[in-house]
């Protein structure tokens, strides 16, 4: 088995390296990550510029770009064969809801989808370098045993995995909430009259609706949610077909 890893975080983020360690032992690793953080990024491809791409070990390689352009950089330079499955992560906070549009770590999985290649998008509660990653790769590395016979199937998985999980015992699979973002502009004039401003984060919350997937993960349980490309709105076509 061969697997690609990648994330929104950066190469050397220990979200990562604990997921390629547990990962070592279902088949053969390849890391291509951004050089530095590229959270918030989504699906956002380098197309005109050129990309500094340096081997930085055995089957590893920092790319100077997005986290999709990690991805495509694997699959399509001729740096690596090809790949089984696709997993990008672990990310420092979770991606849920109306999240899954901007995140950098599911957009990275989102591209190995559309390329045939099963992937899996993998975040968690804690939200700095200093969380128990290697206890949420362990999770994880549980979940993903379940999905490693499936290689003749395309599918992406998002999976949101609580600071409080034990283990990949206390599962729920359920639909995409959502997200509430109030975003709050820091500004700085400058001397010619610009304006720096500065998001910095925004406060988020949810809409509290039942059997989501922000309704079982603040109930402890490890989410995972099927996403699919299809982004059409059937209700309104039907309508207006109609």
């Amino acid at each position: 088995m061969r697997i690609l890893i990648s994330n929104d975080d950066g190469l050397d983020f220990p979200g990562l390296l604990k997921l390629r360690d547990k990962l070592e032992n279902f088949g053969e690793t390849w890391v291509f990550a951004p050089a530095e953080e590229k959270s918030a990024t989504s699906q956002a491809l380098t197309i005109y510029k050129d990309i500094r791409v340096i081997k930085r070990g055995e089957r590893t390689y920092e790319v100077d770009a997005f986290p999709a352009d990690c991805v495509n950089v694997a699959l399509h330079s001729g740096f690596a064969p090809t790949f089984d499955f696709c997993v990008s992560g672990i990310n420092k906070g979770v991606n849920m809801g109306q999240d899954v549009w901007y995140s950098g770590t599911v957009g990275a999985a989102r591209h190995a989808f559309i390329h045939n290649v099963p992937a899996f998008s993998v975040s968690c509660g804690y939200l700095d370098h200093t969380g128990d990653f290697e206890k949420v790769a362990t999770i994880f590395c549980e979940i993903f045993a379940q999905f490693s016979s499936d290689a003749d199937q395309n599918f992406l998985l998002n999976i949101n995995i609580p600071m409080t999980a034990l283990d990949a015992s206390d599962i729920k699979w359920a639909k995409l909430g959502r997200r509430i973002y109030r975003d709050n502009y820091k500004r700085v004039v400058q001397d010619d009259g610009g304006m720096l401003l500065n998001l910095g984060g925004s406060v988020l919350s949810h809409g509290g609706e039942a059997d989501t997937d922000f309704d079982w993960y603040d109930k402890g349980y490890t989410v995972i949610t099927p996403l699919t490309i299809d982004a059409t709105d059937y209700a309104k076509l039907q309508k207006r077909r109609a």
